[in-house]
């Protein structure tokens, strides 16, 4: 299976190209601002609720243990989900767990849990990773 990002097809094995596409179009995000209310406008998620999930996503730096503080690392997988949640069109099951899965991620962080727990936790109700290995498994990806 390839993926249409915007740079074209790509196939899932060649992760230095998917890493790429992911670093170009995480930073494009951060200069966006019709993301969220597209968002919005295709989902059940308030303009608050996305442009929060935004800011956890692409924005904001997090400790992610052992007194680490940054961004999270560009995901390719994410950045065709949010492109599709923009564009409004083959909005998956997988986007919308997305969603879910930040904003609780998000929220549990809120209430002092620590980054790794929150997304355990989160995980356990709203489980993307489920998605991509299933994605990876149909492509024979290791």
């Amino acid at each position: 299976m390839n993926i249409i990002g915007a740079s074209g097809a790509i196939s899932r094995t060649d992760h230095e190209r998917m890493d790429a596409h992911a670093e170009r179009y995480y930073e494009s995000i951060r200069k966006r601002t019709d993301d969220v209310p597209a968002i919005s406008a295709n989902t059940d998620f308030t303009p608050e609720e996305v442009e929060a999930i935004k800011r956890h996503v692409f924005i904001d730096s997090h400790d992610l243990g052992d007194e680490i503080i940054e961004r999270f690392s560009p995901n390719y997988d994410m950045a065709v989900s949010w492109q599709r949640l923009i564009d409004g069109r083959d909005i998956r099951e997988m986007d919308i767990i997305l969603l879910n899965h930040e904003l609780t991620e998000l929220n549990f962080m809120a209430r002092g849990y620590t980054y790794n727990k929150s997304h355990e936790m989160a995980e356990e109700k709203y489980n993307y990773t489920k998605f991509i290995k299933e994605l990876d498994a149909k492509e024979g990806v290791l």
